[in-house]
């Protein structure tokens, strides 16, 4: 599962956005805006089902998602 489906994801299930499209939108303007210098696509590379599943299940049903810390909990390290 990409870095964005999983941010998305947990913005569906907080109830915060409607539907996954709208939230991998939102996940895609707040990685432009905070994040102008940093390529998306190499971001969102996948992460395994296991790890994935695990960060839904901890984030669960929180009534606030900040998108922006969950992007750069995400953040793939420097190379």
């Amino acid at each position: 599962m990409t870095r964005s489906k999983i941010i998305a994801t947990c913005l569906v299930n907080s109830s915060m956005i409607s539907n996954m499209d709208d939230a991998e939108v939102r996940v895609r303007s707040v990685f432009a805006e905070e994040f102008p210098k940093s390529d998306y696509d190499r971001w969102n590379r996948n992460i395994d089902e296991r790890a994935a599943t695990q960060i839904i299940r901890n984030v669960g049903r929180a009534s606030r998602i900040n998108v922006k810390r969950l992007i750069e909990d995400l953040a793939v390290p420097e190379e």
